[in-house]
């Protein structure tokens, strides 16, 4: 049996320790929060696993079954948990995005260096059939070497999902580009196939916060019946992966204290040449993330939303050619994502083989986040340190 603990029992981390819980390879055998309340609820949930509880990550890391660990505590503390479990010697399975300072996730691979165990970072969208079929289009040089790429989020839940809660502060989250934009940065560096060097980033604050005082509820608001962000806070809210929260912030999406981007334009150039623009808008009408890679040879557009309409265009130069794939529906969220990226993180436990799988790719969408984070803020153009050698 694989011994796993959940770090972290919000709901995304009851989500993947349910799912993984699942395969008939693991038992659920310790779980941690600081939150005694949150705690036992995934207690209850788990119930059929038994699982030790714990206050205390130091506790929790110290016990002598454990095999492996999800992390799934807040954004701020990825890197620090992150490497007190490879310090701890067990097999990591990160939730994105990687940490909030690029310095971090360095330090964490450095780490993984010494331990050698099993480390993948939860960029599940990697794992979905639109985005192989992609990959592999791209790796039998369809459309010859990328050159230039562009990719949007279009984010029309940004203001139920982030602008209600703690999601709307930079020092809570940083940015929305490192906490939502993370999926798409990684798969444009996946499909590119180099490393970023350079990012240059503008931003605003266009529809949010700026006008309401930051106390502001809607379980108090005189205009709750005419206004599309209302939220119940007692109703919770179902997630896009399928999960439903118990209760949901309800503080006004238009409050003053609001300072994250709720729009953002990204330029990046990588290692090998290549240049791509990344668009993040969390007030568009649609929920759809799109991909357009060119190369020397031709043009590929790729279209993903969660009820996996999912398709691919190819056009080539010279040529009035045009190509429609429509890649296959698989079970489980995030296109399948959600289930091919668990089995391959227990597949790799089991197995026993040291590796960082997915780690560069993570480490780099964080960098380039966490980079034009800065450049919004500085108005330059931010040089990015090299990835670490020695990383899948």
């Amino acid at each position: 049996m694989i011994n796993l603990g959940l770090l972290g029992c919000g709901l995304r981390g009851m989500y993947l320790a349910r799912a993984m819980g699942q395969d008939p390879r693991v038992r659920i055998s310790a779980l941690c929060d600081l939150d005694a309340e949150r705690l036992e609820i995934a207690r209850r949930q788990s119930e059929r696993f038994a699982p030790r509880t714990y206050a205390r990550s130091e506790d929790f890391l110290r016990d002598p079954q454990l095999d492996a660990v999800i992390v799934a505590t807040h954004d701020a503390a990825h890197g620090r948990n992150g490497l007190d479990v490879l310090r701890a010697r067990k097999h990591l399975f990160l939730e994105k995005p990687m940490a909030q300072t690029i310095a971090e996730c360095d330090a964490m691979i450095a780490e993984w260096k010494k331990v050698r165990t099993v480390f993948m970072i939860g960029l599940e969208l990697r794992y979905c059939s639109l985005c192989e079929q992609m990959k592999k289009i791209i790796e039998d040089g369809r459309i010859g070497e990328v050159v230039l790429g562009y990719a949007v989020d279009n984010v029309s839940v940004g203001g139920q999902y982030y602008f209600h809660g703690p999601r709307r502060k930079k020092d809570y989250i940083l940015s929305l580009v490192l906490e939502k934009g993370t999926h798409t940065l990684d798969l444009m560096n996946w499909f590119i196939g180099s490393s970023p060097n350079r990012v240059y980033s503008e931003g605003g604050l266009n529809v949010f916060g700026r006008t309401a005082p930051a106390d502001k509820r809607c379980r108090d608001c005189d205009e709750a019946a005419a206004c599309p962000y209302f939220v119940s806070h007692t109703k919770g809210m179902k997630m896009d992966y399928g999960e439903q929260t118990l209760q949901q912030p309800d503080l006004c999406v238009y409050g003053r204290d609001a300072d994250v981007h709720d729009n953002s334009v990204l330029t990046v150039r990588y290692a090998n040449g290549a240049r791509m623009t990344y668009v993040e808008c969390h007030f568009t009408p649609d929920y759809t993330r799109e991909f357009t890679l060119i190369g020397t040879r031709g043009r590929m557009y790729g279209f993903y939303n969660n009820q996996q309409n999912f398709r691919i265009e190819l056009t080539w130069r010279h040529s009035p050619a045009k190509e429609v794939l429509y890649p296959e529906r698989r079970p489980g969220g995030h296109g399948g994502g959600d289930p091919g990226i668990q089995k391959e993180f227990l597949d790799r436990v089991e197995a026993g083989n040291p590796c960082a799988f997915g780690v560069r790719g993570a480490r780099d969408s964080a960098a380039i986040a966490i980079a034009a984070a800065e450049s919004a803020e500085n108005g330059q153009p931010v040089t990015l340190p090299p990835s670490p050698d020695g990383i899948e």
